[in-house]
């Protein structure tokens, strides 16, 4: 791949930057596309088009249908937060804690409508908080996390419910990007076309699956990363593709869909603005191509990618106050006295309106302009525009419509593979196929992170030696009778509670299946069983290996038979824990409450297994637990298997009387040792099993038990993670701490998009460098770098990341790093900061002319890119963490507290200050909030030399980002920038 140049050009007296290159290559594989100029695909003749997409045209149809929604309201849930309880007030029963009052409701959208025909594209624009992504939801038919959903929405004459058979055609792109990150794009990809593959075979390809090779090579040269093939796709832990990249393998995942009408919610987030540009042309072309109905939200769209779309719906707090044609919304808005700035973007420009900080009015309408979003909803509604937008509600009554539908729902039949679950389910290709992808799937899962696989492996080895070493050599005698029943036991449990992970991973995947099952990809029963698959050489190994060490270490019976029956029933009930803790992890709908019953289930199974209390020693009212137990059954058989046809002679203090003299067993009896008979120096193994109530004759029963204990839970896991829906629902609704609740500001809203609070700007613009004690950090220093250059080692050889960079910024001015994804902008920031801890660096860093000194780091603030942050802080916890650990330790901690305070207010974050961080995807912070926190952590720091920010503006407004940067921080700032933003100053 040729270098990437990245020229970013700024007023002389400010800072320029030339000569940035890149000399990052991406690796390619044998056999996928090369990469080719994206510029250069044409959907209409490339023959992968008709595979992706359209199939045999000529045999299937077409596939197109509109969307059509009137009269829309959507309401949620106006509880103002989740609260997450303590230590103590998680045993207050839930009534106690809310009294009787009932949640009431929130209206999130106002009687919305629209038409989108097949073949167009609809932007819909709004400030985060507008509404934009439930419309999105709603729209594409996943309505599980609202409370309830009034209006009509057809999906060409099909109503919701009838729509729901096609979900795999009405497809979602959400703004987040969930992956398992040990997978590489290639494999992510291609586990995506492998579930869309369609029946019939296109003329042109001479099996299916050179068509689905074909589909993913098209695809991954549509959006530029066929050279990301063999790159995980990583995430903030594990490293892998850029962000932008990441995105792209998103967008990929949603095109391979094969659908009819796309919903994708604010897709360029982290994309370039050439790419992302190229992104809405790719979306735009099939399209056209296509039929497809497509919805768009976007938070940054320059005027290229405006001109691209047909209409435009504007929302502002769930109302509607434009809906027609994307080239009058300008003019429309304009005439209501409202005036788009020379060269700004129209987008910024019509979703500002309702800001009285960034609209501008035209002369001569001061007194007249509409106010508020209700006056200019109200010109809306008698306008001529509002009348036009009016007729089109009735497509879902038109021949077209109705011909379109027949077209669609035949077309979908025939691509489906035969059998009874594609027939009644949104899945594509037969459960075998199901099957055969997500097996492959599961294999690259865990061949991606080998590190934690073989860290187990060795774990599960040292242990068996340990576990040996404890219990060696047992006599077999009495001596050794309880011991042997002591390893037996460790064996059996140290490989069961191995199995207590899957209840984190079973949290760690359901976001990707949520997803793909929004896609019809696959039935939730082909993952269940494609992970016991996986876990067949995994487990085969584990065991073996544990009971080859601990059995002969531990001198248990040396016969074949016995051992192999031993080896057999570790496996079991290995398989039966495995599949238990599976069930546990899927029964719940939060981390927390699954690893509380699996804790207490783990207490419950050991205790009740026969070894710690014996069964025949069990109260009635617990003994339950030992019937339900399926390791119980499993130590039954194992001892069974052990002590059956057993001579066991007694000795030491088992046999009475005993000591000096008492040479001859004539005299002597067994005692303390349970099933001994009176008078005997012994006790037969089948005697010993019997006074415990166990029985040799029931050993191979109670295996059979066990495997059913484990067919049981593997269909209770099928049954609720087919059940477990709405993953998603809580994200982005505020966490309180259950003991903060009565000091959490009221205002906090229960829409996932609500991201900030209208707040009235500072009428201020003063720059006084002598204020108070809130005035933010300020520093004179400037910093400069010359002929950077950094070189990596790779397994082809050094490979050359930055060549020859050099540039300056100086205080109160902002540089931007600009250039496609993957150019190197990040590394150039990781370079500058000194957080490159391998690789071959060269050339000069200074601050005011001088090499970096050792406290370079402690004097800089680096935001990255992605959100990292500790789940259960509140956010003034965490800027207080900050602040009061990177401060200068002579600055008074009263006054340290007093910062976060003024960082609060900055970044208008004092409404949520008692909110927990929460976890993606969970109740917590939205992406705004939580990248607005990002940036606070390092602003209460105090840099007192320089601000990098790694794509800022990625998850946040640049409303906010612009008076930050540009009127009240006084640092030399060096951002990575990716989108076209004009800052105020």
């Amino acid at each position: 791949m040729a270098d990437n140049k990245e020229n970013i050009e700024m007023d002389p007296s400010d800072m320029r930057l030339t000569q940035t290159r890149s000399g990052r290559t991406g690796s390619t594989h044998t056999g996928a596309a090369q990469e080719i100029g994206r510029d250069d695909l044409n959907w209409n003749e490339m023959p992968e088009a008709s595979t992706v997409y359209d199939g045999d045209s000529s045999a299937l149809g077409t596939r197109s249908i509109g969307l059509t929604w009137q009269n829309l309201t959507i309401k949620g849930v106006s509880a103002e937060a989740s609260f997450n309880e303590n230590i103590l007030s998680q045993y207050i029963p839930p009534f106690l804690q809310r009294g009787n009052v009932k949640a009431s409701t929130r209206t999130i959208i106002q009687d919305s409508y629209g038409c989108v025909k097949p073949g167009e594209m609809l932007l819909v624009l709004g400030r985060p908080g507008a509404g934009c992504t439930s419309l999105l939801k709603v729209l594409s038919n996943r309505r599980q996390e609202f409370s309830s959903v009034e209006g009509e929405v057809k999906y060409g004459t099909m109503d919701h419910t009838a729509a729901s058979k096609y979900q795999g055609q009405i497809v979602m792109n959400t703004e987040e990007e969930i992956f398992f990150p040990t997978m590489t794009v290639g494999q992510t990809v291609d586990f995506a076309t492998r579930l869309k593959v369609p029946y019939k075979t296109p003329a042109k390809y001479a099996t299916a699956e050179e068509a689905r090779r074909a589909s993913r090579d098209f695809l991954l040269n549509a959006l530029g990363i066929s050279h990301t093939f063999d790159t995980k796709v990583g995430d903030p832990y594990i490293r892998g593709v850029s962000g932008g990249e990441r995105k792209r393998v998103s967008l990929i995942e949603a095109m391979a869909t094969r659908g009819s009408v796309y919903c994708w919610d604010n897709s360029t987030r982290g994309l370039d603005a050439s790419t992302a540009l190229q992104y809405v042309k790719t979306i735009r072309t099939m399209t056209d191509t296509f039929g497809l109905a497509t919805v768009v939200t976007l938070y940054q769209a320059g005027n290229a990618i405006f001109d691209q779309f047909d209409k435009v719906l504007v929302l502002d707090k769930g109302q509607q106050l434009y809906y027609g044609p994307a080239s009058q919304a300008r003019t429309f808005m304009e005439e209501q006295g409202f005036q788009c700035p020379d060269g700004a973007n129209v987008a910024d420009f019509l979703t500002g309106v309702t800001v009285p900080t960034e609209r501008r009015i035209r002369p001569g309408y001061e007194h007249t302009f509409p106010r508020t979003a209700e006056a200019i909803a109200a010109a809306y509604q008698s306008s001529q525009i509002r009348q036009l937008m009016e007729t089109e509600l009735d497509y879902p009554t038109t021949t077209a419509a109705e011909n379109h539908t027949k077209d669609f729902q035949k077309a979908i039949s025939v691509e489906k593979h035969p059998g009874f679950l594609t027939a009644k389910s949104p899945v594509t290709v037969g459960f075998w196929s199901q099957m055969v992808a997500t097996v492959k799937r599961q294999v690259a899962i865990i061949s991606g992170d080998r590190t934690n696989l073989f860290i187990k492996q060795g774990t599960n080895f040292v242990n068996a030696w340990t576990t040996g070493s404890l219990f060696y050599n047992m006599p077999n005698t009495s001596a050794g009778l309880f011991g042997k029943s002591g390893v037996i036991f460790v064996t059996l449990f140290f490989n069961a509670m191995l199995a207590q992970t899957e209840v984190t991973d079973s949290f760690t995947g359901r976001f990707v299946m949520e997803k793909h099952r929004g896609f019809g990809f696959f039935h939730p029963a082909a993952w269940v069983l494609a992970q016991i698959i996986v876990d067949i050489p995994i487990l085969l190994v584990q065991v073996s290996s544990f009971s080859l060490i601990t059995y002969f270490l531990s001198n248990l019976e040396r016969d074949a038979g016995t051992f192999f029956v031993f080896w057999f029933v570790i496996l079991s009930s290995t398989f039966a824990s495995m599949a238990l803790f599976r069930a546990l992890g899927s029964a719940f709908k939060n981390f927390d409450d699954a690893s509380k019953f699996s804790g207490v289930a783990v207490l419950a199974l050991l205790g009740y297994t026969g070894y710690m209390i014996p069964k025949s020693e069990m109260v009635d009212w617990f003994v339950w637990l030992y019937w339900i137990n399926p390791f119980s059954y499993a130590y039954n058989a194992m001892l069974s298997n052990e002590f059956h046809n057993k001579f066991i002679a007694c000795v030491g203090p088992n046999l009475v009387p005993s000591g000096p003299g008492y040479d001859s067993t004539e005299n002597q009896a067994c005692t303390g040792i349970r099933g001994a008979e009176p008078g005997a120096a012994f006790v037969l193994g089948d005697q010993y099993l019997d006074s415990l109530k166990y029985s040799h004759s029931e050993m191979w029963r109670n295996i059979g038990i066990v495997w059913v204990w484990w067919a049981f839970y593997v269909i209770l896991t099928i049954i609720f993670t087919t059940m477990q829906k709405g993953s998603f629902a809580q994200a982005g609704v505020p966490l309180i701490p259950r003991e903060k609740a009565h000091h959490a500001t009221p205002a906090l809203v229960a829409d996932e998009e609500s991201q900030i609070q209208e707040k009235v700007a500072p009428e201020s613009d003063s720059t006084d460098g002598s204020s108070d004690q809130g005035a933010v950090a300020r520093n004179e220093a400037v910093f400069t770098w010359k002929n950077v250059k950094y070189t990596v080692s790779t397994p082809q050889g050094p490979r050359v990341l930055l060549n020859d960079v050099h540039g300056w910024v100086k205080p109160g001015k902002l540089g931007a790093l600009m250039g496609s994804s993957g150019a190197g902008k990040t590394t150039l920031l990781d370079v500058l900061a000194q957080r490159k801890t391998d690789g071959v660096l060269s050339g000069s860093v200074l601050v005011d002319g001088r090499p970096l000194s050792v406290s370079f780091q402690r004097s800089t603030g680096y935001v990255e890119q992605l959100d990292v942050h500790e789940a259960l802080t509140t956010v003034r916890e965490a800027l207080e963490f900050s602040a009061l650990l990177r401060q200068p330790y002579s600055t008074p901690r009263a006054e340290k507290l007093k910062y976060v305070d003024v960082i609060l207010d900055l970044l208008e974050m004092r409404d949520i200050e008692d909110c927990l961080v929460g976890s993606p995807g969970n109740p917590g912070l939205t992406i705004e909030q939580r990248k607005r926190l990002t940036i606070g952590v390092e602003l209460v720091a105090k840099p007192s030399v320089l601000i990098f920010l790694d794509e800022p503006v990625s998850n946040i407004s640049y409303t906010l980002l612009d008076p930050l940067l540009t009127r009240n921080y006084r640092l030399p700032v060096l951002m990575v920038k990716r989108h076209s933003i004009p800052f105020g100053s």
